[in-house]
């Protein structure tokens, strides 16, 4: 008899720990689960990328999970109607030919690493990556492009020359700068919505196609829908904006030219035209303040014995 009750004893002990097993495992099938974390959770439904997002957080019964240890490199699948591991899998996810730095998610895992792409990155926003552009803006205005136009425009009164053509070749070194970050952003996007890997094997040009699994398709496709489709968005926008701020300042600039040209002493064109545009010849004048035009060249200078007149 007491053997019996034991046994009886041992039994309901094992069915407890069999059914607390059981709900410890749908718990962590069923739990909000770190979408940042590639490694984690891996979904294999066939549904539509609008409900993988579910996939993720609250999955169907009938669907199945490829869930993977943080150190170890075999997972298991589970049927989340069960909580029961059905195989073992590899963290290959079907892409075993394909290189690892070539595979789209390690790509772009790569990409936000690196100081310029970073500059775009979900995480620092759009804030983030105009102070950045605002910063190399500033930059170039006041080192490069400032004293460029001040070596142009050496009379005074061509403030708004000088500003706009500042201002033009700052914004072309930022326009470029955000075409430079687009294309590889649009790169690491085109491979992940891409059915396909394409990739090298050894570098020497023997290209070779590997198909997607359903798994690695939902996965790319959310993660561009997630993480890179913004980032392309965002960077059209400032280019818009800076493309526009760009063709302001070239409309600035001649209009401010026309309304007070500068004089050319080399330039044929102008010399011819001193001669019956009476107007552009008292603007010239009164550039010069009296002074003899041959006096801002050296050589001109040295040809009118000296320079005489240009004290």
């Amino acid at each position: 008899m007491t053997m019996k009750m034991s046994s009886l004893r041992l039994l309901a002990a094992v069915s407890i720990l069999a059914n607390l097993a059981d709900h410890t495992t749908n718990a962590f099938v069923h739990s909000p689960t770190p979408l940042t974390s590639l490694n984690s959770v891996r979904s294999t439904s066939d549904e539509p990328l609008s409900n993988n997002k579910k996939a993720f957080r609250n999955p169907p019964s009938s669907s199945l999970l490829r869930a993977y240890d943080d150190d170890d490199e075999e997972g298991y699948e589970i049927d989340t109607s069960g909580g029961r591991k059905t195989q073992q899998l590899s963290t290959s996810f079907g892409a075993e030919n394909v290189p690892v730095d070539q595979r789209p998610s390690n790509e772009y895992l790569n990409l936000i690493n690196q100081p310029l792409f970073g500059w775009a990155s979900q995480e620092n926003g759009d804030q983030g990556l105009g102070v950045r552009l605002a910063v190399t803006y500033a930059a170039f205005f006041v080192l490069v492009c400032y004293p460029i136009s001040g070596a142009t425009y050496l009379n005074e009164g061509f403030l708004i020359q000088k500003l706009a053509s500042s201002n033009i070749g700052s914004m072309t070194v930022v326009f470029f700068l955000i075409l430079r970050l687009y294309s590889g952003w649009g790169y690491i996007g085109s491979r992940l919505k891409s059915k396909v890997i394409e990739f090298e094997e050894t570098g020497w040009y023997d290209g070779d196609i590997e198909e997607k699994s359903e798994a690695e398709k939902a996965r790319d496709l959310f993660l561009y829908r997630s993480n890179v489709q913004p980032v392309e968005e965002r960077l059209k926008k400032f280019s818009l904006a800076v493309g526009g701020a760009w063709v302001a300042s070239c409309v600035a600039l001649n209009v401010a030219t026309s309304m007070q040209p500068v004089f050319d002493q080399y330039d044929p064109r102008m010399l011819e035209k001193l001669s019956y545009d009476d107007k552009v010849a008292s603007v010239v004048q009164q550039q010069s303040y009296g002074r003899p035009t041959y006096c801002e060249s050296r050589y001109y200078r040295a040809v009118a014995n000296g320079g005489q007149g240009c004290n």
